[in-house]
Parts: C-alpha cells; structure tokens; sequence
C-alpha cells in the first residue's frame, strides 16, 4: 500500500483503502480500479491523498528496528496505558516504567544493524512515541549511556507528549500559521501540562521530567516553552528527535519529505551536530517502497536497508512476474547509485 497525491494519479492504480467523506460516506471502495478523471471530482471534495495497491509490497522487508509484532505490541500497551489516564492519576501511570524497562531489554536483544525505515508512518501519536524511544535509545548508544540512564531517558520519551491528554487543539499535520494565537497557545501549552502533571511523582526521574517540559526547546533559546538552552545529552536528544519524527509524521507540522526533515534538524545553532550526524548514519534516506532510478537509467524500488543508509537494496521494476525480478544490494563496491526519487 502506498500514499499517493490524487493530482499524481496517471489511470488503472487500484485503491487499497476506501475513499471516505468527512461524514464517513464511503465514495470509492477498496479495489476500485481508478480513471484519471477522478482527479478533478477528488480534489472538489478536497480530498488530496489516497492509498493505492503497491505491487510489490510483498517483497518488502522493513526495518522499524523491532519487528513489527514486538512494535505493535508496545505501541497498544503505550495505548492502553495512556488512553484511561486522568490528570495527576499517578497509578495507572506508573505502568509506563515497566513497559520502558521492557523496551530497553528488547533494544539491547535485538542488535539491529540496518538503517531504519521511516516512510509510511502515520501522525498517529503511540506510534510517534514510540519510534522516538527508539531514535533515543541509539543516541544513547552511541553516547554510552548505562543501562538506568538508558531506562529513565526512555520513561521521559513515554511521558513527553502527556500533555496533549488534557489540550483540545488537533496536533495533525497542522501549521502554526494556520493556527489562532489561542490555539497555538493551547497546543503549546501541552509541554508545561505535562511537566506540571509529573512535578509531584517521586517515581519519575528528573530527567524525564526536563525531557517533557523541554522536548520543544532549542539550543539557541527559540523554542518553547520557556526559551531554554537545555543542556543535558537526554533534553537535546529528544529534541532533534522530536522535531524529526514530527516532521516526516506530520505532528504539529506539515508533513515534510525525509530529506525535508534532516535538513530541519541539521541546523547546528538549534540542534546538537554530532546528534543530527548519527541520525543520518541510522536512518535510510531511501526508504523501503521508495521508487527510485539508478545511474545506469533504470527504475527500482526499496525493498530493505543495508547498514549503509544512503544504500539500500533494490528491486527493479521492469516487470511484476518473479521470474523477471532482479534485486541488488547498492552496498558494495561499483554498485550502481541512485540519482532521482520516482513520484
């Protein structure tokens, strides 16, 4: 399945998702296979984006560091933990210093060594969570950090965005600029809620109460809410790791393409160099599903990353029977590299 802009549709994609109005209204069903003269009626409904059936999904092989079971799984019980939260109810709560103890065991297990895969991901909020646990835990690594300190950087990315518990502003794919100054202010207010909910927990480490209050601060002053140069490796990491996953998810910002993103964080006043740096070298810029052409002139898709990620392996896609597919790993010496991104 890939997202794919209505104004880019060339005719005979098939839809994997239903095509619904604000109402709920089902307009086009799954399978239908589309006409470009869809175009026009799509967009008077102000519908710019739709899912269509990707041939060559299944031979996709992506890497969101834990497989996807063991991801789901802690994204629900993030969920559940969450979802039945009341303001300063510590005891429900207190479940998320489990579940991060949980995900620091299952991240020194696994030993992932490819790249990660970033694309696809929705603005759904556990999610976001999440993967941002993961971005700080390879920081971590990196950083050497000890398996508490791991474990108490980890309870803050759990408990950073808690604050949207008790705000009533939509966080998704939105702009400041199209925002009210009272709904910016109640959107920004989510960070001093948050922190102020945990002020009193003696069970959360300091730390992850910095990394609440702080996750939208910058080291030049500019962010919020109090325009602080955090200083500690914990606040500065979910910072640029914050600001990336928001920007290619669309959570509190427009949704911005990958390369969009790292060029957002490697501004070196606001965010730390050496951080943005090894984010590069962990994340593949060239995601599984991305449609690529090669310098030797030929189309291909991402199929998986490799421990280099600016090199993925690659499906050419001149034909969708398994006897005409060729695969190759960019990851070696003389292999052929990738020039454009195929819309």
């Amino acid at each position: 399945m890939r997202e794919y802009l209505v104004s880019e549709l060339k005719g005979n994609e098939i839809l994997a998702k239903p095509v619904c109005l604000e109402n709920g209204s089902i307009i086009l069903e799954i399978g239908t296979v589309l006409k470009v003269s869809y175009k026009e009626s799509l967009a008077a409904l102000n519908i710019q984006k739709i899912f269509i059936e990707d041939p060559f999904e299944k031979y996709e092989n992506v890497n969101f560091y834990f497989k996807q079971n063991i991801f789901l799984k802690f994204e629900n019980d993030l969920k559940e933990i969450l979802s039945h939260h009341i303001y300063k109810e510590k005891n429900g709560l207190r479940k998320l210093e489990s579940l991060g103890k949980e995900l620091v065991t299952k991240f020194e297990e696994t030993k992932e060594k490819r790249a990660l895969d970033v694309r696809n991901r929705s603005s759904d909020m556990y999610e976001h969570t999440i993967f941002i646990a993961i971005l700080v835990m390879m920081l971590g690594k990196e950083y050497g950090f000890t398996r508490k300190r791991m474990e108490h950087a980890v309870l803050g990315c759990l408990l950073h965005d808690l604050g949207y518990r008790y705000i009533d502003v939509d966080y998704q794919n939105c702009s400041y600029d199209e925002l009210t100054f009272s709904e910016e202010r109640e959107l920004k207010k989510h960070t001093i809620l948050g922190y102020s909910a945990l002020e009193q927990e003696d069970w959360v480490p300091e730390i992850a109460k910095l990394m609440v209050l702080s996750h939208h601060e910058k080291m030049d002053g500019s962010g919020y809410p109090l325009k602080q140069r955090s200083k500690q490796k914990e606040c500065r990491m979910i910072q640029i790791c914050d600001a990336f996953d928001c920007a290619i998810t669309g959570v509190e910002c427009k949704k911005k393409t990958i390369f969009q993103a790292f060029e957002l964080i490697s501004n070196k006043r606001k965010y730390e160099g050496r951080m943005e740096q090894i984010l590069e070298e962990k994340i593949g810029i060239y995601p599984a599903g991305t449609y690529v052409r090669t310098e030797n002139g030929r189309n291909a898709v991402v199929i998986s990353q490799t421990e280099n990620a600016h090199a993925p392996v690659i499906l050419y896609t001149n034909g969708t029977h398994s006897s005409a597919m060729v695969t190759e790993n960019l990851n070696r010496e003389k292999a052929p590299k990738i020039t454009a991104i195929i819309n």
